[in-house]
């Protein structure tokens, strides 16, 4: 099927490994010209390497998405290279794992800053771009975790408001032809991935990890979420927004 993402530009974040890498791989195969960004040059540019290799035509940018004005050059760099904004991926984030009381503010600020206040800032940028296109795509990478309870506080905590952003955002756009989806994946493996480093310390946590929370029998693959996110980016979706998609082979126990 023609997806209809030839000649597209898809911004990219957090793009160096696991799912972002995979995302751009995806987009790029559908003909999707590329920008991405990651916090570490090194696997940044491997990425971008490996993207090229494959015959993708792609940028990169090594920035910190919370710093809003490394952000406001990234886009600036993508316009100046291909000179649109269609589709922005809003992958980077991370935990800040600890208990209420073993919480600093500045662990919360730094959580909320990268998983939620980064996509905030860089929405409202690349919505600016989309609407002279007349159209675009907006695609946030929130959690089963923000969608039901699970995971550490911090990241929860924002991920759900990422969800709720995702929505509120949508209606707002939504006049503007620019869909605004989330996708909420489940535990996700990837070779230097926190899954991969925590199996390995403890191999009896994993086999009664993957007996009571996934009803596959094993974990996700970030292929499949970047499955997911080409879908929502074409369209072909365009029917699909302020939608929140799991992505987690059943392990999530939400109803809705």
């Amino acid at each position: 099927m023609e997806l209809g993402i030839t000649g597209k530009v898809a911004l990219i974040t957090g793009a160096s490994r696991g799912l972002g890498r995979a995302i751009a791989r995806e987009l790029g195969r559908e003909g999707a010209k590329l920008s991405i960004c990651a916090r570490g040059a090194e696997a940044l540019q491997e990425a971008a390497a490996e993207l090229k290799s494959a015959g993708c035509n792609v940028v990169a940018a090594a920035l910190d998405v919370t710093d809003a004005g490394a952000a406001r050059k990234w886009i600036d760099q993508t316009l100046m290279n291909f000179g649109a904004v269609d589709i922005l991926v809003n992958n980077a984030g991370g935990a800040r794992p600890g208990a209420l009381a073993e919480l600093s503010d500045s662990s919360w600020r730094d959580s909320f800053a990268l998983n939620f206040f980064a996509p905030v800032a860089l929405s409202r940028m690349c919505a600016a771009e989309m609407e002279k296109r007349g159209e675009g795509s907006i695609i946030n990478i929130s959690s089963i975790y923000g969608r039901e309870s699970g995971g550490p506080l911090t990241y929860n905590s924002s991920k759900a408001a990422l969800i709720s952003f995702t929505k509120m955002l949508a209606r707002e756009l939504a006049p503007k032809k620019i869909r605004v989806n989330s996708i909420a994946p489940g535990s996700i493996i990837y070779p230097g991935g926190t899954w991969e480093a925590v199996f390995k310390s403890n191999p009896v946590f994993e086999k009664d990890f993957i007996a009571h929370d996934l009803p596959g029998g094993r974990l996700g693959r970030p292929e499949e979420v970047a499955y997911a996110v080409v879908m929502l980016a074409s369209p072909r979706a365009s029917w699909i927004t302020g939608a929140c998609i799991p992505v987690d082979g059943a392990q999530g126990r939400s109803l809705i």
